[in-house]
């Protein structure tokens, strides 16, 4: 065979590869992959790996709506899932990130908001807004690397108190378990939330009374307890 017949036969193979490439399903990669043993599920998967849409998409407990989605192919070469994730809805509101199944698995460079399913026990949240935010797991579901910042809203008033304008903080690994360590703007109303990889969270939720005895029979009333921090409750459940 010659030299140009080779070379020819070379760049006909490559480009059949890229067209199948650029054709390979999302739904059949993402269940290659093991996408659902990672904790990403939708109600309908759409177009190729190149330019997919995730359809009532949820990560885990987080509704993420209807998403724009592409997959990392060398990603797929190891059987792995390093899914990038769009969504841009007047409604919900802007979210964009990377998805990783594994090597660790969990999310990375998440920016925008996304509303918590079932809020936190007791603690109203209603939604999360993530700023850079980094969240990642190994195989024990121990965190191995958490950045970024977290902010909360609570849709409900608690004892009188409007926390519509949320609690932030940063994130970080502490003790095996991601961290968030969030306050409001007056520095008056902290929460801590810890999880781990399995989807185990505890949260510690306080408030300092600052000598105001309504206010401490009103939280008292609702099951907060008196503390070193101020009236706190907590309580724990599982994503």
């Amino acid at each position: 065979m010659s030299r140009a017949r080779r070379l020819w036969l070379g760049a006909a193979l490559l480009l059949a590869l890229v067209l199948i490439a650029l054709t390979f399903p999302m739904r059949l990669a993402l269940a290659w992959a093991g996408a659902g043993e990672a904790g990403i599920a939708a109600r309908e998967v759409r177009g190729s790996i190149w330019s997919g849409e995730l359809v009532e998409a949820r990560l885990g407990a987080l509704p993420l709506g209807t998403v724009a989605a592409s997959l990392s192919p060398l990603a797929l070469l190891t059987g792995d899932v390093d899914l990038a994730f769009a969504r841009s809805d007047e409604r919900l509101g802007a979210l964009s990130g990377r998805l990783h199944g594994s090597h660790p698995r969990g999310v990375s460079d998440v920016n925008g908001v996304a509303t918590l399913a079932g809020g936190l026990g007791p603690i109203p949240v209603d939604s999360l807004r993530f700023e850079g935010a980094t969240l990642r797991f190994d195989a024990d579901g121990r965190c191995a690397q958490a950045g970024g910042r977290l902010q909360l809203a609570v849709a409900v008033p608690i004892a009188g108190l409007d926390l519509s304008r949320g609690l932030s903080g940063p994130l970080r690994c502490a003790d095996g378990r991601a961290q968030a360590a969030l306050a409001s703007q007056s520095g008056m109303e902290r929460l801590t939330l810890t999880f781990d990889g399995k989807g185990t969270w505890r949260a510690r939720f306080a408030i300092r009374v600052d000598d105001d005895p309504a206010m401490a029979a009103t939280l008292a009333a609702i099951g907060f307890k008196a503390g070193p921090d101020g009236f706190g409750l907590t309580t724990a459940g599982r994503f």
